[in-house]
């Protein structure tokens, strides 16, 4: 779907993680990131400034909807120029990594409830060209009309609130760890493919 020369603008949250894991992105793609602390809502507006600097270049946004949220009016900018730029927002009814956060710190969830939309029939309202996703079949289709689209589009993906996996606690060695705490930790993170540290050094050990 993205062109070669994409440029990807993340935002903060559950989103920078999965982003910097899982774009799978060429040599002549570039990605931006905010470097400050809990800077969220920064990629939409880092898009409008990728795509002026840049017009002849794809540029999407990627945001959780916390961050969208946050600056959800400036689709009426991308919109009042034409700009086609391609903005992502993961869907998930919460600030997910304050969620994990206050998880980890043992704390009930607090202010972490986000209201649900339709942030796609909201784009439409602001002159964007919106889609609400629930499946790979209409996420696909999105995919397909954005990358013709004239002016901004704005894809709604509604996805399951389970946070990324915690690479700062990985519990996936159960020579070193409780078998049972490992396989859990597995099952829930779906990490079957991870394979120990202590595995690999002792794999290339001189």
């Amino acid at each position: 779907m993205a062109n070669d020369d994409a440029i990807f603008n993340l935002d903060v949250g559950n989103v920078s993680i999965d982003g910097v894991r899982f774009l799978d992105m060429h040599p002549g793609q570039k990605m931006t990131l905010s470097a400050w602390y809990a800077t969220m809502g920064c990629a939409v507006p880092a898009a409008i400034g990728t795509q002026t600097a840049f017009p002849d270049r794809q540029v999407w946004s990627i945001s959780g909807d916390g961050g969208f949220t946050m600056v959800m009016q400036d689709i009426i900018t991308q919109a009042k120029y034409q700009m086609p730029i391609i903005n992502v927002v993961l869907s998930n009814d919460s600030f997910g990594f304050i969620e994990a956060e206050q998880d980890d710190k043992g704390q009930p969830h607090s202010g972490v409830a986000i209201q649900g939309a339709d942030y796609g029939a909201v784009a439409t309202a602001l002159g964007a060209q919106g889609f609400t996703v629930h499946n790979l079949t209409e996420l696909k289709t999105a995919f397909a009309a954005a990358k013709i689209a004239k002016g901004p589009v704005v894809i709604d993906v509604k996805i399951a609130n389970e946070r990324p996996l915690p690479v700062e606690q990985l519990v996936i060695d159960p020579e070193t760890q409780d078998p049972q705490a490992v396989e859990a930790f597995i099952k829930k993170y779906h990490a079957q493919g991870l394979i120990p540290f202590r595995a690999i050094l002792e794999q290339y050990e001189a």
